[in-house]
């Protein structure tokens, strides 16, 4: 049995994580000394402005990139590790801002199948995976269609249950709303939000975009490498002044709420896009 495999520890864990990029000799520290958790059943959203340290912290989840100190632990696996890559890589998923460089198939199912035929996975198993990825993001019925002619949304969604098909229980999710309209924004939310709390996966989604950490449990904020705040999302969307310090915007329909609640109405710190603002002013 690999090192570290049939530990009780769960969940992804950075302990004291720094990473430095090589530069002309010269290393350039992207993210210093972070310690922080990913639990199953947990949405972690890691927000930050360009340039704090959030893709770089998400590569660390699996492997992609190796901390130049301290520990990330997947399950008790290390992802430093060679001999446990693919433990490693089995429990983490990891989805990316653009869709179309993660999609190799020419019709859904096949790009679904891709991963799981990779390992061998026995052809009935497949289609099972397939079946049930593609309807836990609101796919199914799409198994013949060409991707090309998919949504931007729905492109995302392919990418994510590709994912699923390969069955981890954790993914990162790296900007997966960074392309896409308001719709499309919504649906991807609402399907990580599904993942984690309906469905127990783990799932980190980085984004730069405050509105986003409204479906989250907690929340980190990367300044410039450095976790300025972990906690509950509410206090952050309380404190404008760490908002403004992490080079952090609140959005419009946010600065109208807030307007309300100093107004007399009762209307929640999470409501950040105008679907939420409007039912929470309607109940």
């Amino acid at each position: 049995m690999a090192q570290g495999a049939g530990t009780a520890v769960s969940g992804v864990a950075f302990e004291d994580v720094s990473f430095s990029y090589s530069a002309g000799g010269a290393g350039r520290s992207a993210l210093c000394d972070i310690t922080l958790t990913l639990s199953s059943g947990e949405l972690l959203a890691v927000v930050g402005a360009n340039g704090s340290g959030k893709s770089t912290l998400a590569r660390l989840c699996n492997g992609l990139l190796v901390a130049s100190s301290g520990v990330v632990r997947v399950d008790g696996l290390d992802p430093a590790d060679p001999d446990l890559t693919w433990d490693v890589r089995s429990r983490v998923a990891m989805v990316f801002q653009d869709p179309d460089n993660q999609i190799v198939g020419t019709v859904v199912e096949d790009d679904v199948a891709f991963g799981p035929e990779n390992l061998g996975v026995p052809a009935d198993e497949i289609r099972r995976r397939v079946d049930a990825a593609l309807a836990a993001v609101g796919l199914a019925g799409f198994e013949r269609r060409e991707p090309h002619l998919l949504s931007d949304g729905q492109k995302q969604r392919l990418a994510m249950a590709s994912a699923l098909a390969m069955e981890p229980a954790y993914l990162v999710l790296d900007e997966p709303c960074a392309m896409l309209d308001p719709e499309g924004r919504a649906d991807v939310l609402a399907l990580a939000d599904a993942l984690a709390h309906e469905r127990g996966h783990g799932v980190l989604l980085v984004t730069h975009d405050i509105a986003d950490v409204a479906v989250a449990d907690r929340v980190a904020v990367l300044d410039r490498g450095v976790l300025s705040f972990l906690g509950d999302p509410e206090d952050l969307l309380s404190d404008d002044a760490a908002l403004t310090a992490a080079g952090l915007e609140m959005p419009s329909i946010g600065v109208l709420a807030a307007l309300l609640r100093e107004s007399g109405f009762d209307v929640p710190r999470r409501a950040l896009t105008p679907e939420a603002l409007v039912g929470a002013l309607w109940h």
